[in-house]
Parts: structure tokens; sequence; C-alpha cells
């Protein structure tokens, strides 16, 4: 009797074993070979998402990712028209003694030489900037893409250098990407840029629309107030004082469709005030936007380790700031995190604001390299810019403000 019983025992934990035990190794084997089929995929993806890399996170793409091509990229001008005449390639335009007296008085109005701005055509080509590699990315294409609306903000703009960057969003941005044109008028009072601008953007048939604040509001105020009258799925906010790099447009709009909370920043390029010659400020360094505490904005070079996540040079990377006047961002995600802080006045900080909201809200801020643009950096001028009721010391307020909220006991 106590021999069967111990043989009932014994068979008891046998079939105990087959129930749980057996299962269970089923259950790892198939965990193993889906762990091992996920660290493939993650393998892989990684040569294909750099946002994947850098975040050790797999991301679904749906296959936006760019792809590096052997010929010319889906976007790139086969035949670009070569053009003549002052300033063409981005050459600087130097004037007659005869001219200079001339040229002086509107550089102490506008800040920038407008006898030399207004000899150059509006439709003038600039130097191509980007890295030998970026003409041959393939990027999506238009019908996998967002939209644009590029936001123009302006008070008492010269007429010719406005309007130029009008002419040159449009002429090298592909037509079913680009939305609209906002120009938003903080103000001015120049007499050309009130009946005759309305006139001359009639030009577009309602692709560039103007809107006006009516008194002087500010810069941030009056991009808060173009990104509500924009209808494009993202955001381009650009200065008043560009000259567009060509397709500089779909390497911006490709990081957003992938990453819908990516604050896409172009690489900035610089226009001389004085003579309007297009220089690459960075060469073929890559740079990345950091501050000091005192929130003095500088750039440093992005670190050796960090570059080596990449395949290619001119791919994408992460960067802490911005400098400010040029970025892309959804506008739905812009709305979301709030705009601008209505408690930063005028300009300054606006940068640092918007990017510590996109970091700690899960976004991340990328400089694209294959994206460039120029900007016209404005020399002296003697016509008062200061908005009524702010301070002469209002960049200083803005950053205290931006201490407070976002930097508790560290403020």
């Amino acid at each position: 009797m106590r021999y069967r019983v111990g043989r009932t025992v014994r068979l008891v934990i046998a079939l105990a074993c087959l129930v749980f035990v057996v299962p269970f190794f089923v259950l790892k084997l198939d965990f193993d070979n889906t762990r091992s089929i996920i660290e493939e995929t993650r393998d892989h993806s990684s040569k294909d998402n750099q946002d994947a890399s850098q975040a050790g996170i797999l991301m679904k793409t749906n296959g936006l990712q760019p792809v590096m091509s052997d010929s010319l990229g889906n976007y790139e001008l086969k035949d670009r028209p070569i053009q003549t005449g002052p300033g063409e390639g981005g050459n600087p335009v130097i004037l007659s003694p005869d001219e200079e007296q001339a040229a002086q008085r509107t550089i102490s109005q506008y800040g920038f030489n407008m006898v030399v701005s207004d000899k150059i055509s509006m439709d003038r080509h600039i130097k191509d900037t980007r890295p030998n590699e970026c003409k041959n990315w393939i990027y999506p294409d238009v019908q996998h893409l967002p939209t644009a609306s590029v936001i123009l903000v302006f008070f008492d703009e010269g007429w010719s250098v406005l309007v130029r960057t009008v002419h040159s969003v449009i002429n090298t941005s592909p037509k079913e990407l680009l939305k609209d044109i906002v120009l938003v008028d903080d103000g001015s009072s120049d007499p050309a840029l009130l009946e005759p601008l309305e006139k001359y953007i009639k030009r577009w048939n309602g692709l560039v629309k103007l809107y006006r604040t009516g008194k002087r509001v500010g810069l941030i105020a009056a991009r808060t107030l173009g990104a509500h009258k924009s209808t494009g799925d993202v955001i381009v906010i650009l200065d008043a004082h560009c000259e567009c790099v060509v397709n500089w447009l779909p390497p911006l709009l490709t990081r957003i469709a992938i990453n819908r909370k990516a604050l896409a920043v172009p690489i900035v390029d610089g226009i001389e005030w004085k003579t309007f010659e297009h220089t690459n400020i960075y060469g073929s360094t890559n740079f990345r936007g950091i501050w000091e505490w005192g929130f003095l904005y500088k750039e440093t070079e992005v670190p050796e380790q960090e570059l080596r996540k990449r395949k290619h040079s001119s791919e994408p990377y992460w960067s802490p700031t911005h400098a400010g006047g040029l970025l892309a961002i959804d506008r739905q995600w812009f709305f979301e995190l709030g705009a601008y802080d209505p408690g930063i006045k005028v300009w300054g900080a606006e940068q640092y604001e918007l990017s510590f909201k996109v970091w700690q809200c899960g976004g991340v801020v990328e400089w694209v390299p294959c994206s460039h643009v120029a900007h016209a950096y404005r020399g002296p001028r003697s016509h008062s810019s200061l908005v009524p009721g702010s301070s002469p010391h209002q960049t200083s307020i803005n950053h205290i403000r931006l201490a407070q909220v976002w930097m508790d006991e560290y403020a």
C-alpha cells in the first residue's frame, strides 16, 4: 500500500512537470525567437532610423526615412537655368564712390545697404552650400509629406529685402508642399509696405497672405498671430530678410513626417548687410546651439561620438537649442505646447523657451544639414525698433521669466 502511494505521488509530480514545466520551456523558446527577431529588426532599423538609434527606441517610420542614392535626388533640379546680373551666385555687389553716400542713408534707416539690394534680382540664385551628398537623398514623395506655411514677420523692412525673401521661398519650394506664405506686418509705417505691398502680392493668387497687427506688438506676438492664420500642416518660421538655398524645404518636412514632435532647424548661412554676399558660415563643420548660464546663445562643434552615430555626414543631429529665427514645427504640436509664452515680450529667450518645452514633452530639436537658408545679418541703424510699452532691457526680463518658469530652484 505504501509502495502504491509513493508511486502515485511520483506519477502526480511527473504529470505536474509535464503540465507546467514543458509549456514554460516552449514559451521561453518562443520568447527567445521573438526577442531575436526584435533585436534583428532593431539592428536593421538603427541603420535606417537615426532617431531610434539615438534614443535607443525602435520607432515606426512607415517607410518615410530618406534613402541615399547613387543618382540625383527626387527633389533636385536637373537643369537649373544660369542667371547673370549683380549679386548672382551670392557674389558681393561693390558700389561706386558716387553711390556710397546714398547707400549710407539706407543703412542708417534699414540696417541694410538698400542701394545694393535694389540692384539684385528678386529671383537671384545663391550658392548651393549644402554638403555634396545632399544631392543624392531620396525623400518621401509630396503625398507623404506635410504641407508648410512659411511665416514672415516684418517691421519697416526694406522693400527689396522683404520681397526677395518671398520670391526665394516660392522659387525654391515644391509647389505641392508650400501651402501659403503668411506675411505679418508688425505696425510698419513705411508707405511702400502699405498699399503697394498689398497690390504686389496679388500676383500669387492667394498663395501669399498679408495680415497687420495694427500696432507694434513685437516679434513673438506677431509670429503667434501668423501661426494662428496659417493653414499648412507645418509652421516654418523665417526672418523677413532671408534667401533659401535650393531644395531647403523637403529635408525639414521629412523630419517632421517621421516624428511630429521634432523641431527641425535649417543650417543658417550668412548674407553680409553691406554687399549682400552669401557665405557658408559653418563650412563642413557640424555645430549645435547651446547657452551659457546668463542665457548668452552660443554654438559649439558637435562631439565626435555623436557624429559617429550617423551613417552619412549629411544626416540630421540633435541640439539642445537653436538661434530662434529659423525653424519648422508641426502646427498642431506647436499649439499643444502652448505656442510661444505670451509672457515673453518682443523678442529674446523665445528659442530657449520653445526648446525646453519640446525636449521636456517628448520631442527633439534637430539641425538638418541638407536644409540651408541664408540670413541677412543687419548692420547698424538709427531707426528705433523699440516696441511701445516694452523695456530697453526686455531681453534680460525675458530671460528672468524663462529661468523662473523652467529652472525651479536653479533659477
